[in-house]
């Protein structure tokens, strides 16, 4: 269907089996092409302009009965006018059923209805159903045309219209109590979705400014290096349950690196833990497990004791996404375990504070795992 509206008559082609509806000055038709030759000049089967001077019109065919009302409507638009309407030429008219709905009195059409029978326009491919096509004159009213329009398409074409339009501008107007019990129903459930599309933005919203803070605080111990990365995992192990003490904070200026922190649980008195931190842009270097081991070996030269735990705490492949972050290969795992110290990923970390937080574990539990984890490279996540 095609709607054309123009101030002067403009050469428009059809597509092959399209129903047309145009407003208005228009010259519509087809190019007829051969092979190996030029396209040969337009073709055209119907015209709309204001050649003609007649004033008086008058309706003559309302097809289908819902024209009659538009029908009326515009004949007596157009004798109030000032200027004379348009009226419609038609050429190549065989095969050809045309049906003045609105005519001057010299029998010229204003407003027409053309069908063509099993045919399509310009003699193209597609399927053999009539086309129809409606011509009226600037001024009318599109929406009770429109409505006609379609309803009789609809008679043979289902295809494109599969059922008429309704009867009524606004149906709503005559509804039987049953259909206005259907149609609140139906809003309701509009205002409930237009509520819950509203609480989706607002969730959404509020997902990404948590996001944000969860970025800025407790995600430093998937993505940083360095001092950030040691202060994070810190507050991390303090909201699991352990006291923090960074060890570098209070080493003079001439002293020794210490272990960048030591853990205690009030729980356990006399239990002492130290951690290691690593981040890195690759793998996992297996040398530094002797930078572990040193502050292992301060540890008991200063107090007679080894720790109850030493924890290599690392961030590898830190700026990849953490679901793809490679495995670190079996030679980690055999350094861990001879420095005594057990290998933990900062995203397990991250996971194990997690579970807790969601109450999947309870403190107890993670505790617990962390103290009596072995020498070695532990993957609590892998081995839940």
């Amino acid at each position: 269907m095609a709607e054309r509206e123009t101030v002067s008559p403009t050469k428009a082609e059809i597509d092959a089996g399209v129903h047309v509806l145009t407003i208005g000055p228009m010259a519509l038709g087809v190019r007829r092409r051969k092979s190996k030759r030029p396209a040969e000049p337009f073709l055209e089967n119907v015209r709309m302009d204001n050649h003609r001077r007649e004033r008086d019109v008058a309706i003559v065919f309302a097809r289908p009965p819902m024209c009659r009302g538009p029908a009326e409507q515009l004949a007596k638009q157009l004798g109030e006018a000032q200027e004379p309407p348009p009226t419609v030429t038609v050429t190549n008219a065989d095969e050809l059923l045309q049906e003045p709905i609105v005519e001057t009195s010299r029998k010229r059409p204003v407003a027409l209805r053309l069908q063509w029978a099993d045919r399509v326009w310009g003699g193209g491919e597609g399927p053999a159903v009539d086309v129809v096509a409606l011509h009226l004159p600037s001024g009318a009213t599109l929406s009770s045309w429109f409505r006609a329009f379609l309803t009789d398409i609809s008679e043979f074409d289902q295809k494109r219209v599969p059922e008429p339009p309704s009867l009524f501008s606004d149906p709503s107007h005559w509804y039987t109590p049953h259909e206005d019990a259907i149609a609140g129903a139906i809003s309701e459930i509009e205002r409930e979705s237009a509520r819950l599309e509203r609480e989706r933005q607002r969730l959404e919203e509020e997902l990404a400014r948590e996001g944000s803070r969860a970025d800025a605080t407790v995600r430093r111990t998937i993505w940083e290096d360095g001092d950030e990365l040691v202060d994070a995992v810190g507050k991390m192990l303090e909201e699991m349950g352990f006291s923090v003490e960074q060890m570098d904070e209070a080493k003079q200026p001439d002293e020794a690196k210490h272990e960048d922190m030591r853990l205690t649980l009030a729980t356990q008195p006399m239990w002492e833990a130290i951690v290691e931190v690593k981040g890195y842009t690759r793998g996992i270097r297996a040398k530094d497990a002797q930078q572990v081991r040193m502050p292992r070996e301060r540890y008991n030269r200063e107090t007679g004791r080894e720790p109850n735990l030493t924890i290599w705490l690392v961030n590898p492949w830190r700026e990849m996404e953490p679901s793809d972050r490679p495995n670190p290969d079996r030679q980690i795992d055999e350094s861990a375990e001879i420095v005594g110290a057990v290998c933990l990923h900062t995203t397990d970390l991250y996971l194990l504070w997690k579970s807790l937080k969601t109450g999947d574990s309870s403190l107890d539990k993670i505790v617990r795992r962390l103290v009596e984890a072995e020498a070695g490279l532990w993957r609590p996540s892998l081995n839940p």
